[in-house]
């Protein structure tokens, strides 16, 4: 009985040193897989012309005497004289742009610097008003508008004021170029 319960011991012993061993003694493996993908998205397309002319960067687009419509019926076709009106059309077409976009237009006129010859006395456009700051006009095509193939106008009305002063011209003398305003456009995408 002896030799039984010795047994009996020595076999339990075993079992529970078994089921100590297997409890402490876990193998935790990790499973790896290697997937490879590949996302490949379109870039949205960033098109846009300022009075038909494609903008790609930092090009210079001059307005001149013959890009100004003037109100005046004192003055040959073609020319301009002091105290006249006129207006300056600037249209914005989205062409392929598939993003909306915020664009700003800062205009130097005399009243910013006296060397130019016209002052703005107001500007309009078709789509959402402008937000004016200073010289600064801000507006917005939206992607509907994009989408529905709208340009914006914008309309810049200015005035040669000559403030009453005369001007000696010396006939002998080359004439130099006027420079009537300046106005600088720039285009960012709506964030």
């Amino acid at each position: 009985m002896i030799k039984k319960r010795k047994r009996l011991i020595i076999i339990l012993l075993v079992i529970i040193a078994c089921f100590i061993y297997l409890h402490t003694n876990s193998t935790y493996t990790s499973y790896e897989s290697e997937v490879e993908g590949r996302v490949e998205s379109e870039v949205a397309d960033w098109k846009i012309k300022v009075n038909n002319t494609l903008i790609t960067g930092e090009n210079n687009q001059e307005i001149d005497i013959d890009t100004i419509n003037w109100e005046t019926d004192h003055t040959m076709e073609g020319t301009a004289s002091p105290g006249t009106k006129g207006t300056i059309t600037i249209t914005l077409d989205p062409t392929t742009t598939e993003v909306p976009f915020d664009y700003t237009l800062t205009i130097i006129d005399h009243t910013i610097n006296p060397d130019k010859i016209l002052t703005v006395i107001g500007v309009e456009n078709t789509l959402t008003p402008l937000v004016k700051e200073n010289n600064t006009y801000q507006g917005t095509m939206t992607l509907d508008d994009i989408k529905s193939g709208k340009t914006d106008t914008i309309t810049i009305h200015a005035f040669w004021d000559d403030g009453g002063e005369d001007i000696e011209v010396n006939p002998d003398e080359e004439t130099q170029s006027v420079d009537m305003i300046e106005i600088d456009f720039k285009a960012s995408q709506k964030k």
